[in-house]
């Protein structure tokens, strides 16, 4: 597991717990080798998975922004 997949994997569960969501509901978050993203799968597969791209330069917070937007965009609340 690279440093990416792990932040994305612990902001996505946050993001999803804050969203009133099971965390359980995202089966895998995995970074392709060689890839500048990663995927963000989920146990139902109704829901179609979702790229994060690595921010160039970027911190944290634009990554957790990215995760909080797909997320509530794939989870309307």
């Amino acid at each position: 597991m690279t440093d990416f997949e792990d932040r994305v994997r612990r902001m996505a569960r946050e993001t999803i717990r804050e969203l009133g969501r099971n965390p359980d509901e995202i089966a895998d978050v995995i970074e392709p080798p060689g890839a500048d993203y990663c995927v963000i799968t989920f146990a139902d597969p109704e829901h179609k998975p979702i790229e994060i791209s690595k921010p160039l330069g970027a911190g944290e917070t634009q990554e957790l922004d990215e995760i909080r937007r797909a997320l509530q965009y794939r989870f309307p609340t």
